[in-house]
């Protein structure tokens, strides 16, 4: 072999290599009926709702034992997960069904000091996505959510997150990241 082939030879083995790295320790989560899927780490918890509606919820903490997280006790602990719900809306576009869904709503009645710190818009997998990041209060501790809008055919998919301030930037803010730009068409997909 001439050293060229060689050296591209090599080449090709470290990038196979790193790709299939990259997939090891990812679950597929697939939505035929609401047509999307998403992928997340596999040592996180997803639990499916009605309606299409799943939940993935990270690994606790080593700040937290067993005992605390099945005793009740008057301090609340913020589970940091995310909600993923399809809906169907056949009403325009995305800002349309913001204006309708999300920013009609009182955030503050929900969350204490609720406010969007940043906002913006992207394409994830070819498809509009609009998103808020928002800070507020759970009790004492200050919470970060991202709140994720991506439009699929006649469906917007959103996605919520929930985490604790001082976990956000460095435990999960690239993992919550991946989940949602993982998401994709399964119908697209199969094509």
């Amino acid at each position: 072999m001439k050293p060229n082939k060689i050296i591209l030879f090599i080449a090709f083995v470290f990038c196979c290599s790193y790709v299939f790295a990259q997939q090891m320790g990812k679950e597929l989560y697939i939505d035929k009926v609401n047509d999307f899927m998403v992928s997340y780490p596999d040592d996180w918890q997803l639990e499916e709702g009605q309606d299409g509606e799943i939940t993935l919820y990270c690994p606790f903490s080593e700040e937290y034992s067993e005992d605390e997280i099945d005793s009740e006790s008057d301090e609340e602990i913020i589970e940091e997960k995310i909600q993923i719900n399809p809906i169907r809306w056949d009403e325009g576009g995305l800002e349309e069904y913001l204006d309708a869904n999300f920013h009609s709503i009182d955030w503050s009645e929900f969350f204490v000091d609720f406010v969007i710190d940043k906002q913006g818009k992207e394409k994830i997998n070819g498809k509009e996505a609009i998103w808020f990041l928002a800070k507020y209060y759970i009790g004492d501790e200050p919470c970060i959510s991202y709140f994720y809008f991506i439009k699929m055919f006649n469906k917007v998919i959103s996605f919520t997150s929930f985490c604790k301030e001082e976990d956000f930037e460095l435990n999960y803010k690239i993992k919550y990241l991946e989940i949602i730009r993982s998401t994709r068409s399964y119908l697209d997909y199969k094509r």
